[in-house]
């Protein structure tokens, strides 16, 4: 499957879609805010679109909100339509909702270049990494390098978790390196 097949495209079904993916950082005060105390406090009745799109309907408000929630290279792709979304330009109650649920493992997270799911965040996320920093790796190339190289599997466990040989996850790590010191 090529990289392009992969890409996340925005669903036409639903109005108001949302632009590209922006990166997020953690707020220095999260855990005093408004947003984070929503976030902790309220249920989500929403639910997913597709793999990159949630629906968040929190208990305490009385509309939904579309949000890209999603992994891409080494960060998480985050934007919600709502207004405080827009206004603070990162965390409102609808993504650090998401983010609430995510780290208590409540929902699964999609990685839009590699496909894989993940229920937690895995080690090597990054929230405000270069989005595009491993768009000239393949799908593969990627899957090996972010489990590997900076994850914390090893080439063979990582082998037999994927079914592949680790002859090959060898070779897919070392063209990822590869490629990775050349964008250095």
């Amino acid at each position: 499957m090529s990289r392009a097949s992969r890409g996340w495209q925005s669903s036409d079904d639903l109005p108001g879609q949302i632009g590209g993916p922006p990166t997020l950082s953690m707020p220095d005060d999260w855990t005093l805010s408004t947003a984070w105390e929503r976030a902790q406090t309220e249920s989500d009745r929403g639910g997913a679109i597709n793999d990159a799109e949630r629906v968040v309907y929190l208990s305490g408000g009385d509309s939904t909100h579309r949000v890209l929630w999603a992994l891409t290279g080494r960060t998480l792709a985050a934007e919600c339509d709502c207004a405080g979304y827009q206004y603070h330009g990162e965390w409102c109650a609808h993504v650090a909702s998401l983010w609430w649920q995510w780290v208590r493992g409540g929902i699964v997270v999609t990685h839009l270049d590699t496909g894989r799911q993940y229920p937690a965040p895995p080690a090597w996320l990054r929230l405000d990494d270069d989005p595009t920093a491993f768009d000239h790796l393949t799908p593969a190339e990627l899957d090996a390098y972010l489990t590997c190289e900076l994850g914390s599997l090893g080439v063979r466990e990582y082998a037999r978790l994927s079914g592949r040989s680790p002859g090959t996850i060898g070779n897919l790590l070392a063209s990822a390196r590869d490629g990775m010191e050349g964008r250095r």
